[in-house]
């Protein structure tokens, strides 16, 4: 009978199973704390909504939103990404940053 490549790698594989099934069974169980059955305390107590929604309302953003007209709100957004157009470095920050790194460069 001759043992062809497959039949020892297999049969190899069934000794190392069992050898590591054997070595674990001998491990005992880790020390872990029982479980507590009430869920580890009290519930969080809920806020009543009105609250909440009265310090949204009352918010310097919320003022400016809903006073302007679409018109102005738009105009307001294209002031706005005009300024935020330039650059973001000036001139010296560039030049030092790039005198500090050879890589930028």
């Amino acid at each position: 009978m001759t043992i062809t490549r497959r039949e020892g790698i297999t049969g190899r594989a069934v000794l190392i199973a069992c050898a590591v099934l054997l070595l674990s069974s001998c491990l005992g169980s880790p020390d872990l704390p029982a479980p507590r059955g009430d869920g580890g305390g009290e519930a969080p107590q809920l806020l009543p909504i009105a609250g909440i929604l009265a310090q949204t309302a009352d918010g310097v953003h919320t003022a400016r939103l809903t006073d302007a007209t679409p018109e102005a709100r738009a105009a307001a957004l294209r002031r706005r990404a005009a300024t935020l157009r330039g650059p973001v470095l000036t001139a010296q920050e560039r030049a030092r940053m790039l005198a500090s790194n050879p890589r930028l460069r």
